[in-house]
């Protein structure tokens, strides 16, 4: 069986590594936070400084465009499908009559 540590070990500062952060460059400080014993890049900046993660006002409207067109195919598709539902009731209407 072990034995457990005594309590006045449990707490030892000399044992507690405390993390120390890091200089960073004067190019990265800005948007980077230092928290938990490591540097954090906020997000915020990155998306609003970062030309390959922001779209442009070209974008925006052909991303728009496409929204719209994936929207008229939806509705073109259910109204495929209700006609396709009320032929299919009429035509069961007509056989449970002639039956």
């Amino acid at each position: 069986m072990r034995r457990a540590s005594p309590p006045d070990r449990w707490f030892d500062p000399a044992r507690v590594s405390v993390p120390t952060p890091r200089p960073v460059p004067a190019e990265e400080d800005r948007g980077v936070t230092f928290a938990y014993g490591r540097h954090w890049r906020n997000e915020s900046v990155v998306a609003r400084d970062d030309p390959d993660n922001t779209i442009t006002p070209t974008e925006q409207k052909l991303l728009h465009q496409r929204r719209l067109e994936a929207a008229e195919d939806r509705q073109a598709e259910a109204d495929s499908n209700l006609a396709a539902a009320l032929r299919l009731g009429a035509t069961l209407k007509v056989l449970k009559d002639d039956g």
